[in-house]
């Protein structure tokens, strides 16, 4: 897995979605198919990093994390939209395409 840091610094124009994940294996298994699919939607234009819970504690407590899974996208260290919760592939790949447009015209 990639730093935070380091990927802000190398491509600090395309936003970052932190994907904060519990160590549950079906949350997990859940978690990856869901990420598979958004990968090939958004990519090259959103940079997309999990963040374990169990092995980053101290990032999800940063966050404000409470629930999981929880999806944060960053622009440039600025939070941009957040949701928590489970969600489907469809819907959340629209909320994010919404939130992009809607970024990209400010």
């Amino acid at each position: 897995m990639v730093p935070y840091s380091s990927v802000v610094a190398t491509v600090p124009q395309v936003p970052v979605l932190l994907v904060f994940t519990s160590s549950s294996t079906a949350q997990r298994t859940d978690v990856d198919q869901l990420l598979d699919k958004m990968r090939s939607v958004l990519y090259p234009n959103v940079q997309i990093m999990r963040v374990n819970e169990s092995s980053h504690p101290e990032v999800v407590r940063s966050f404000g994390v409470t629930s999981l899974p929880a999806f944060v996208l960053l622009k440039r260290g600025l939070e941009l939209w957040r949701y928590a919760g489970p969600v489907d592939h469809p819907d959340l790949v629209n909320q994010l395409e919404t939130q992009l447009i809607q970024t990209s015209t400010k």
